[in-house]
């Protein structure tokens, strides 16, 4: 999953994926809370699946995210 930090707005960053683009220069993206593991991606309920709209220069840091881990 190509994913990148955005700033939540209360102190540190969300990790996130680009759901769908918006018109001009935002782009509406989903947060990735949880961990992986061997079964699939484990959300942790506070934040995980929540969407909202951000200026695309405000994603940093863009990399790859495994959904799933190698780790028993």
């Amino acid at each position: 999953m190509e994913v990148y930090d955005t700033p939540s707005g209360m102190g540190g960053s969300f990790t996130v994926s680009i759901k769908r683009e918006l018109e001009g220069e935002s782009v509406e993206v989903r947060v990735w809370y949880g961990r992986a593991t061997a079964i699939g991606w484990e959300p942790w309920p506070d934040w995980d699946g929540y969407t909202f709209n951000v200026a695309r220069d405000q994603l940093k840091n863009r990399r790859v995210m495994a959904l799933y881990s190698n780790r028993t």
